[in-house]
């Protein structure tokens, strides 16, 4: 019993300690004069949660995004490329593929950038845990991308 009890504190520490712990979202700002506003989020989730993956903005690391976080950019117009690299660092989970969006920021406007990572399917048969999901990183319009951030800390 006790055994089950510490396992339980051990898990529930776990899926805590890794998520992002700001303030939680309120709403948007203006975009500053000239500038672009992101918004990058990630919805909380089972799958690869304690993973913290790096992501980059014109291929310059710019920060990690934690489960359940959001970070705000104000970037230069024009062409611009967010992606996540496939690790997430030194003793990562994070199993994503290369994901990668482009897109022309235009001046005085906002967008948002989801990144999601949903299980698909899990199973443990003989000893062996599988667990497989499916992984996206895109641009959302506004009215879900509030909905969403809603339940969102800042990273």
């Amino acid at each position: 019993m006790f055994k089950k009890f510490i396992s339980s504190l051990v898990v529930i520490a776990s899926l805590t300690g890794c998520s992002a712990t700001g303030p939680k979202f309120t709403q948007t700002e203006a975009p500053e004069a000239n500038k672009a506003k992101v918004y990058f989020y990630r919805p909380w989730a089972m799958l690869d949660g304690a993973a913290a993956p790096t992501v980059q903005i014109n291929g310059v690391d710019s920060f990690n995004i934690s489960n359940g976080g959001y970070h705000v950019l104000d970037l230069n117009p024009g062409n611009t490329i967010i992606s996540v690299k496939e690790e997430g660092g030194i003793m990562s989970n994070w199993r994503s593929g290369p994901l990668q969006i482009a897109f022309d920021a235009q001046a005085n406007n906002t967008y948002f950038v989801r990144l999601t990572a949903e299980l698909a399917n899990a199973a443990y048969v003989g000893g062996v845990s599988s667990i497989s999901g499916n992984y996206s990183l895109g641009l959302v319009n506004s009215e879900t991308a509030l909905q969403e951030l809603h339940e969102t800390k800042k990273n």
